[in-house]
């Protein structure tokens, strides 16, 4: 008489599925730590150097270099940084004129000229309370422009950084300046 076993095969396929449900539940966790953190720094970062803000700080790019005098500058290569918001500093009657009109039709609160190198303003402004807190966070966001040693005030390089509002969020931008 042969007697066969008859093996029981249910409890693999129950041991097969489990370990298929722990490896995919494990890889979905996975994404969900790794991508939910990503989503939040864009969502963070997303009003920083869009498009529209870098041609604003081009147009106050423009306007400091047409209708700043060179005694800002110098101002700026002395103390590292400047806010050139205030249009009545601009020298020409033609830069005043051009200063409003680009701040209002910007909605420009504030426009800095800093050295191209932003290590001075960056440490004005990481604890200064004067600032509001988003401003404090892009300007700690920035890098600091200093591996280019070429580029000084005294060769005439410095950067424009701009402040403006659209759709009731806060913006920001920046670009280079070079007198020449």
């Amino acid at each position: 008489m042969n007697c066969k076993k008859n093996i029981n095969k249910k409890g693999f396929i129950l041991v097969e599925t489990l370990i298929v449900s722990v490896f995919v539940i494990g890889i979905f966790s996975l994404l969900y730590t790794n991508l939910f953190p990503l989503i939040g720094e864009y969502e963070r970062y997303k009003n920083y150097n869009t498009v529209e803000a870098t041609y604003i700080a081009h147009w106050a790019r423009v306007n400091a270099l047409k209708g700043l005098p060179d005694s800002i500058y110098a101002s700026v290569s002395t103390n590292g940084y400047l806010d050139i918001s205030d249009c009545s500093i601009y020298t020409n009657a033609d830069g005043v004129e051009s200063c409003y009109a680009f701040k209002t039709i910007n909605n420009v609160s504030k426009i800095y000229l800093t050295s191209y190198s932003i290590v001075t303003f960056k440490d004005f402004v990481k604890d200064n309370d004067s600032f509001s807190r988003s401003f404090r966070e892009y300007i700690s966001y920035l890098p600091t422009y200093s591996k280019n040693t070429t580029k000084t005030p005294a060769s005439g390089y410095y950067r424009v950084i701009i402040e403006y509002t659209s759709n009731n969020t806060y913006n920001y931008g920046t670009i280079e300046v070079h007198k020449g």
